[in-house]
């Protein structure tokens, strides 16, 4: 073989291998799980939307990172929706669904990476932050809304804020809430309703069945759904030996939620395993003033995924009325 062909035949080589070694970029699809976990792909789709990124700083000196999107230069804004996702995978990006639901009305926007999740500050699957999971995330929603509310009046827009938590996210949005009112009325007073999605009151009443459902999803994926009950007994013993006990001192958020005066919109599957759906009554119940939308045929943290436009009419006929809510009160006042 004369050189020119071994030539030939190396370069042929070096290019299928580049060819067929590119990664092909995912199909965008807001809807879509596996599109939501692949966090580069979803920021740059953001970024070519107009979102930037945001950085602040908490009460406990914690450096977060957010995404947001500001459309005052086209649009005249009637809200910013903050978004603060839940434990697992807790990225920013996951909840960019919203944006695609209400990309075409006046509101802006902003996603958070709580701490310990992407380029926010903090531990997460760690034996301290497992442990102490749940008593300061809070902060970082405090944070946010203080952030936003300072932009808004910077760039002269309307103070008016709507919260979304999912699931974790949901249980932090509450305490945040309640913290503002006592620390800071004025920001407090900003904020005009939350969206409280597969919530719960107090994580030591919720783990042992989330690490059950989990158990079960992990064992049915390999195929060996007979090791689930196995599975399920470890994962419990290690939470109530090295856990639980530091997860009963915090306060449930039964005892704070009746100090909100905002409208609390509740969406909950009928058929979460892994937060059963009468974790929410007791917080309905103490809520000032609750709405709720308990989704059939759908399950955790996932009704935003299956019933898109069910879920865009009940966020919008939420936030409309809040701002209405709102209004009605600034002309009592």
């Amino acid at each position: 073989m004369n050189k020119k062909n071994i030539v030939i035949i190396l370069c042929s080589a070096l290019f299928f291998a580049y060819f067929f070694s590119k990664k092909q970029e995912p199909e965008i699809d807001f809807y879509s799980v596996k599109f939501l976990r692949n966090s580069p792909a979803v920021e740059k789709v953001l970024k070519s939307k107009g979102f930037f990124e945001a950085d602040f700083k908490t009460r406990d000196n914690l450096m977060i990172n957010a995404i947001m999107l500001d459309q005052s230069k086209t649009m005249n804004i009637r809200t910013t929706i903050i978004s603060y996702p839940g434990f697992v995978p807790g990225r920013k990006e996951g909840m960019s669904t919203l944006y695609a639901m209400l990309e075409k009305e006046p509101y802006n926007f902003m996603f958070i990476d709580p701490r310990g999740h992407g380029t926010s500050q903090g531990e997460l699957l760690t034996y301290r932050g497992i442990k102490h999971y749940g008593e300061s995330e809070f902060l970082d929603i405090v944070a946010a809304i203080e952030f936003i509310v300072a932009y808004n009046t910077k760039e002269n827009i309307t103070p008016s804020i709507i919260l979304h938590g999912l699931c974790s996210g949901a249980f932090h949005t509450i305490k945040a809430v309640a913290y503002l009112k006592k620390h800071n009325y004025a920001t407090y007073n900003c904020i005009q309703g939350i969206v409280f999605d597969s919530g719960w009151p107090i994580m030591s009443d919720i783990a042992e069945n989330v690490l059950d459902a989990q158990a079960e999803v992990e064992c049915t994926s390999y195929y060996v759904p007979y090791l689930q009950p196995y599975a399920s007994y470890i994962l419990i013993s290690i939470y109530n030996f090295f856990f639980k006990h530091h997860h009963q001192k915090q306060t449930p958020i039964t005892e704070i939620i009746d100090s909100i005066d905002q409208p609390i919109l509740f969406i909950h599957a009928e058929n979460d395993i892994f937060v059963p759906i009468h974790n929410v009554y007791t917080l309905i119940a103490k809520a000032k003033n609750p709405k709720a939308w308990f989704v059939k045929e759908s399950y955790h943290v996932h009704n935003h995924l299956k019933h898109k436009d069910q879920y865009k009419h009940q966020l919008q006929q939420f936030i409309e009325s809040c701002i209405q809510w709102n209004n009605s009160l600034s002309k009592i006042k």
